[in-house]
């Protein structure tokens, strides 16, 4: 009986992976400069968010004190003059007042038009996100002509409806634009000295009878633009810098990398046994160490002609006389 065995496969030798000196070069100079001008540029426009919601913060938390101290809800005419006062300045979008009881309640924005689509918003912000201070409203002021428009009964006047459509016409431009506040919310109360206490968000109950609440709601719109415009300056130079430096650095390697792979294909070329042709590596820039490196070599090569020179045997002499 013959038994035929199977030779086993033969096992080569994992050869490792090499990576060359430019991928080197590439992950240990431009790459970490890169990344450092990338957080740089993460970190300023997160601090410019934060310094603009400070800001935003400290506005609403004024106004609503100042429209606490002097505000007076019985006084309907009052109640108008001043909340019209109140968001006369660019930064103060809106205003809502709410007094205790049946009282009638008070909402002004900077835009009257806007008052009966932006107080709904509001309310639905203020019932399903309790707590949350940031609001982003979405324009759907002409949805809601479009809408009214389309629910007019037959024998509308013709006015009526021109202006509706007019009303859509000019406000498709601003159809689901987005706009952000600050929602600062205070409680105000009397108390039993006859003065006035503030409650906001997260402080406890002041002694007394309760006013009314007051929401302010405040937008750095010009503020917002103006920083934004200063970060982009910042992180165009910080760009710049970065890729300038990123540069810089890939140059100074790329030329290191250049001559170590002369010198080596020059060690090569020697190896083979050619001793007597010069190493001519051209180093580039001012003598630094690679100039002494290249000089030391072609020393070497020189001391290694020379030697092989004197131990090789000389030729068969041709004397007279023999």
């Amino acid at each position: 009986m013959t038994v035929t065995t199977t030779p086993a496969p033969l096992a080569l030798p994992r050869v490792p992976r090499r990576v060359g000196l430019h991928t080197k070069a590439l992950l240990t100079t431009v790459l970490p400069v890169l990344a450092l001008g990338l957080l740089t540029a993460v970190i300023l426009t997160v601090q410019r968010r934060a310094e603009l919601g400070t800001i935003n913060r400290a506005l609403g938390q004024t106004v609503s004190s100042l429209l606490a101290s002097t505000l007076d809800v019985q006084d309907l005419n009052l109640v108008d003059t001043q909340l019209r006062a109140a968001v006369a300045p660019p930064s103060v979008a809106f205003v809502d007042v709410q007094p205790a009881g049946d009282a009638p309640r008070y909402f002004t924005s900077d835009d009257r038009e806007s008052d009966w689509v932006l107080r709904p918003a509001l309310d639905a912000f203020l019932r399903e996100q309790p707590g949350r201070t940031q609001f982003t409203w979405h324009d759907t002021r002409a949805d809601a002509y479009r809408a009214a428009l389309s629910g007019l009964q037959p024998g509308t006047p013709d006015s009526v409806r021109e202006h509706l459509q007019a009303r859509v016409e000019a406000l498709s431009a601003t159809q689901g634009q987005a706009t952000a506040y600050q929602v600062t919310q205070v409680g105000v109360y009397e108390t039993p000295a006859g003065s006035r206490a503030l409650q906001f968000p997260g402080d406890a109950q002041p002694p007394g009878t309760l006013l009314f609440h007051l929401t302010i709601g405040v937008t750095l719109g010009e503020l917002n633009a103006a920083l934004a415009r200063q970060l982009q300056l910042v992180l165009l130079a910080c760009a710049a810098i970065a890729l300038l430096a990123a540069a810089v650095a890939w140059r100074s390697v790329r030329r290191l990398v250049r001559v170590i792979i002369a010198i080596t294909a020059a060690a090569q070329h020697a190896s083979l046994g050619h001793l007597g042709d010069p190493i001519t590596v051209k180093s580039g820039g001012r003598p630094d160490e690679l100039t002494d490196l290249v000089t030391a070599i072609e020393r070497l090569r020189v001391s290694l002609h020379l030697a092989l020179s004197r131990l090789r045997p000389a030729g068969p002499s041709t004397g007279k006389g023999q």
